[in-house]
């Protein structure tokens, strides 16, 4: 969203800034289809374009050079919004061509060079002269005057932005804020892609536990044929496929065998244990960390010898009691007489008969 701010933002500053730039030419011309403008200067007897200048409908003038009085005049009250009027240049001077031209009712006069040639400053006496005066090119007056007389094409006079000390400050403003807000974006995009790309890159490190030189020195070996009934022993569980005579396996501290190229590349990129049993690779089998799927008892050979040492020294221990198993197994004739005179402890007597024996040693 911030990303899509400040690109709308910094194309609205290219837009005001490029309407600065085209008011420095004062007459524009928009249709629907069409939008054209030409670079002018104001007439130093007319009131000045002043504020976000005049919009009106541009007439050929008649007499083109407005020498005479105009045959086609603006009847008042009528609905012609603000009509221009499109003048030639020669024939008398330029304050008598305006003032014929406000007389017939237009409230703007183009004055347009009869000769090719560089723009000048229109001088006359400006007594009594109330409208816009502006003189063009003799190019921009051709072009203009294929479209006078069409209502759908409106002709717009705006201020002039030549020699003017406020126009060059807020052209400049505007330029740096246009550049500000280029660089803004550039910031905030890079500021974005770090952002992004963090945390992608602390989840590749948390993979990459295991270097390559602790792979290679790994166990390795040449497969010929199949030596053990084992998961691992005909096919590989990285890549899912059978082994043929000559590859380079590669066996982990489990015992399980892989392609070597498949499990280097899985204990460098991806993870640091067995795709099989899910042992970390890094231990050895003696010190394989328990897990909830550690059994309790080992069935190797290490773990029983153990246990059976540890009883034998909870016997030696104990040896110290010594028990009188006759007393138990034989009892004298004159107690078992009184014994069995005691019915009530018959049934007792029976069942510990009954019971397992005991054996020490």
């Amino acid at each position: 969203m911030k990303m899509n701010g400040v690109v709308v933002l910094l194309l609205r500053f290219l837009c005001l800034l490029g309407v600065c730039w085209m008011t420095s030419a004062s007459v524009v011309l928009i249709g629907s289809n069409i939008t054209l403008s030409f670079d002018d200067v104001e007439a130093n007897f007319a009131p000045a374009i002043e504020g976000t200048g005049q919009c009106g409908i541009l007439y050929l003038a008649n007499p083109l050079d407005a020498c005479s009085d105009l045959s086609n005049k603006v009847e008042k009250g009528s609905n012609i919004t603000s009509p221009f009027a499109l003048v030639i240049r020669g024939g008398c001077s330029f304050d008598d061509k305006v003032r014929r031209v406000q007389k017939a009712g237009f409230e703007a006069a183009i004055v347009y060079d009869n000769d090719d040639g560089f723009l000048v400053a229109m001088a006359g006496n400006a007594a009594g002269i109330k409208i816009h005066a502006v003189f063009v090119s003799k190019a921009s007056g051709e072009i203009l005057k294929k479209y006078t007389g069409s209502p759908d094409i409106e002709l717009w006079l705006s201020p002039t932005f030549e020699n003017s000390a406020w126009s060059i400050m807020a052209i400049s403003f505007i330029s740096l804020l246009a550049i500000s807000a280029v660089l803004a974006t550039c910031f905030f995009v890079r500021r974005y892609h770090v952002r992004r790309e963090r945390p992608r890159s602390s989840r590749v490190r948390e993979f990459h536990g295991m270097s390559r030189r602790l792979v290679k020195a790994m166990p390795s070996l040449i497969f010929t044929a199949v030596l053990d009934d084992n998961s691992t022993s005909r096919t590989c569980a990285v890549c899912l496929e059978d082994y043929t005579i000559g590859e380079k396996l590669r066996i982990l501290p489990c015992h399980h065998k892989f392609h070597a190229f498949c499990i280097d590349s899985w204990l460098t990129t991806w993870r640091t244990f067995c795709p099989v049993c899910k042992r970390d690779a890094r231990t050895t089998v003696g010190d394989l960390p328990a897990s909830e799927s550690t059994p309790l008892l080992s069935t190797s050979p290490s773990s029983v010898s153990s246990v059976l040492s540890c009883v034998r020294s909870r016997i030696a221990s104990s040896s110290s009691i010594q028990i009188d198993t006759a007393a138990w197994t034989s009892p004298p004739a004159s107690h078992a007489h009184s014994l069995a005179s005691i019915p009530s402890i018959q049934p007792s007597v029976r069942s510990y008969h009954h019971s397992p024996s005991m054996s020490y040693s």
